[in-house]
């Protein structure tokens, strides 16, 4: 299982505002687009194993620190890894490259286990054994290690 996951993106002009340059929550939906990426490319599938087994995984924080503008048509490169698991929650941080590999952004996203009908946090051990055990067999990077 792939501790990293590149997805690669070509920066879209609805993305950017007016004068061509990415728009600061554009990188928070690249953010859940590499997320979405890397469980896939773990075997885990958001709709058929939360979704479909009635959990929902609710964003509890993000961050974003900007350190590169990206323009319309440059190609950004997302990295996710999970640094943080639990029974309740996970956590993902993210760094954002460009064609030339400088970094143009990094992020973190923390998330919650809830029912999907009440909406109330959930252990996932007992909602749904199966999904954890899964869960639990995902690569965890170390906070200290880069993306």
């Amino acid at each position: 299982m792939p501790e990293r996951v590149v997805t690669t993106l070509e920066v879209r002009w609805g993305e950017c505002d007016p004068a061509g340059i990415v728009y600061h929550p554009s990188y928070i939906d690249w953010f859940s687009i590499a997320r979405m990426h890397f469980l896939k490319e773990n075997g885990i599938r958001y709709m058929a194993d939360f979704h479909d087994r009635g959990v929902t995984v609710v964003v509890t924080d993000v961050a974003c620190h900007y350190q590169k503008a990206l323009r319309a048509e440059d190609t950004a490169h997302v990295t996710a890894r999970l640094v943080e698991i639990s029974r309740a929650r996970l956590t993902f941080r993210y760094q954002v490259t460009d064609g030339c590999g400088d970094l143009c952004a990094q992020g973190e996203t923390r998330h919650a286990f809830v029912d999907r009908d009440t909406l109330r946090p959930v252990n996932l051990a007992k909602f749904a054994p199966e999904l954890w055990g899964r869960l639990a067999d995902l690569p965890v990077t170390s906070v200290d290690s880069t993306a």
